[in-house]
């Protein structure tokens, strides 16, 4: 039998069409149940960074469940798909009339919850976090290894050699590699299949994160980071929330400063003609030591509506 299901694709964390992070949205309804090979053969059909199924409102005021898909495989979360499934319910209900405001989704993570604001178009969402700094660190060699052309603009730590693994949810690791320079580190930055950190096997997604820290004044009070991420298998992401959310949270824990809220603004894409805008705030927890809370927000915008048959 064939079944029709409808989707929309956005692009997400910007407000401007073709730019940002595309994702596909696939709407499941209540009485279909697709198999794992069929939404891994749907993700690859996309052939996007990200695909989400998305489940129906059973009505009852529950969490929506979400299923993140890559090309690859199943993630247990992932930020761009988060907040751009958050814009999706937020503007359907208002071409509703109904102007949802609170939204929960239920993630392989855990539960997510969320506000929209029709009038900013900005969904932020309080994400499921287990952040774990991980023992081992990247190596400075495996980094050039990875990328020769960054010889001169690798951010060293005196204290701490190479460069450090974080994983905001278990399942997902960032190497987080610190560049020099805003206007010259960045563009040197390379697609590479040569991995830059072998994690034991079934540790799930692993990836580096290359960033640069700098000063502007258009957001007082928020830190400015300016980032790109080169996955071996699926090449450069336009904007990866999750990545943001490990390295936000990483820098806010160097602070030691218990109770404080940490604001950082993330650019990504730049490079690859697709900026993106990225918002998190970390809220440290009392002991100093830990993660209380962590809000990603950002914007997205509807680029194409339609139906598959499957």
């Amino acid at each position: 039998m064939t079944i029709t299901l409808s989707f929309t694709t956005v692009d997400v964390f910007t407000d401007v069409r073709f730019t940002g992070n595309p994702l596909a949205i696939v709407n499941i309804p209540q009485k279909i149940s697709l198999s794992q090979e069929t939404k891994q053969k749907i993700a690859r059909e996309f052939n996007l960074s990200e695909t989400v199924f998305l489940h129906e409102d059973d009505g009852t005021g529950k969490a929506r469940k979400v299923d993140i898909f890559t090309v690859n495989g199943e993630l247990p979360f992932a930020g761009h798909p988060t907040i751009g499934t958050l814009h999706f319910i937020g503007s359907q209900s208002e071409a509703k009339g109904q102007s949802v405001r609170s939204i929960k989704l239920l993630c392989k993570a855990g539960l997510i919850d969320a506000k929209y604001d029709h009038g900013t178009s900005i969904a932020a969402a309080e994400i499921p976090h287990d952040v774990h700094i991980h023992g081992t660190r990247a190596s400075v060699e495996a980094v050039l290894q990875s990328q020769p052309r960054l010889k001169n603009d690798l951010h060293l730590d005196n204290e701490l050699p190479g460069y450090p693994i974080v994983s905001p949810v278990k399942g997902m690791q960032f190497i987080l590699i610190r560049l020099k320079d805003l206007k010259r580190s960045l563009p040197r930055v390379q697609l590479s299949h040569i991995p830059v950190h072998q994690m034991e096997d079934g540790a799930g997604f692993v990836a580096p994160y290359f960033y640069v820290m700098y000063n502007h004044e258009t957001k007082p009070g928020w830190t400015q980071i300016e980032s790109r991420m080169i996955e071996p298998e699926m090449g450069e992401d336009p904007a990866t929330g999750s990545a943001a959310c490990a390295l936000t949270c990483y820098l806010a824990l160097q602070h030691k400063l218990p109770g404080t809220t940490f604001k950082y603004e993330i650019t990504q894409g730049v490079d690859m003609g697709r900026e993106s805008h990225i918002s998190v705030e970390v809220t440290i927890d009392a002991t100093g030591a830990m993660i209380e809370k962590v809000v990603l927000s950002g914007t997205a915008v509807l680029v194409t509506q339609g139906t598959m048959r499957i």
